[in-house]
């Protein structure tokens, strides 16, 4: 059984050698859907792991829940609208969910493939870095169910690897600002422009491109 999950998870991009870009979605004590972009690892066997940071309302809601759906999408622009959807300026995104069977959590309503998994342990612990000190959470979970629903591989094109990145900066451009990093901040914007020329010169006429020109014009009052 373990052998067949594992097969599973590998065919729709989860593995234990690279992380993967997914939407969680968990349910808030009331019952409200909530959805939010992070990395996930598979770890063997019927397992996976996240690293979430504990001052979110992913964590609260799936530290009550003991339960999430990973819902694998293929679509660059949801990823990076939900990346980036608390900033107030790059505009709103409406999901629909649909309660899952198998576990106590939401799900896309559109997704390509979705494995409910159930939570085992939580680990916490400080971190460090450039930005500031925070404390992360890694949950180790454990798959209930799997179902793919598009089964055509979809290989992103480089644009759209670009484009990720960039949503990724920019949450953590945020951060730095509001814990007064400037410096960090403008370094981690640089890193963004130059993803941007990348995708410009590589695609041109590309809606990535339009995109990241969107996420870096989030920061022209800070980065002028």
């Amino acid at each position: 059984m373990k052998m067949q999950v594992m097969s599973s998870l590998k065919k729709i991009g989860l593995t234990k050698q690279s992380p993967a870009e997914i939407v969680l979605t968990t349910f808030s004590p009331d019952k409200k859907p909530h959805a939010s972009v992070m990395g996930i690892r598979a770890m063997g066997g019927s397992r996976v792991m996240l690293r979430i940071f504990t001052n979110t309302r992913t964590f609260r809601n799936i530290f009550q829940s003991r339960a999430a759906v990973i819902n694998i999408v293929k679509d660059v622009n949801l990823l990076a609208s939900l990346a980036l959807k608390g900033f107030p300026r790059f505009g709103k995104i409406t999901l629909k969910f649909v309660k899952s069977g198998h576990v106590n959590a939401p799900r896309l309503a559109k997704a390509d493939a979705r494995v409910e998994v159930e939570v085992e342990k939580v680990e916490r612990a400080k971190i460090s870095d450039e930005i500031g000190s925070s404390e992360v959470a890694c949950v180790t979970a454990r798959v209930k169910n799997i179902a793919v629903i598009n089964p055509s591989i979809h290989p992103f094109k480089r644009s759209e690897f670009f484009v990720i990145e960039s949503a990724i900066l920019a949450t953590r451009i945020k951060e730095a600002l509001k814990n007064g990093r400037n410096e960090v901040a403008k370094r981690k914007f640089l890193e963004l422009i130059g993803y941007m020329e990348k995708c410009r010169r590589i695609a041109p006429d590309s809606g990535a491109l339009n995109l990241m020109i969107k996420i870096k014009d989030l920061f022209k009052n800070e980065m002028g």
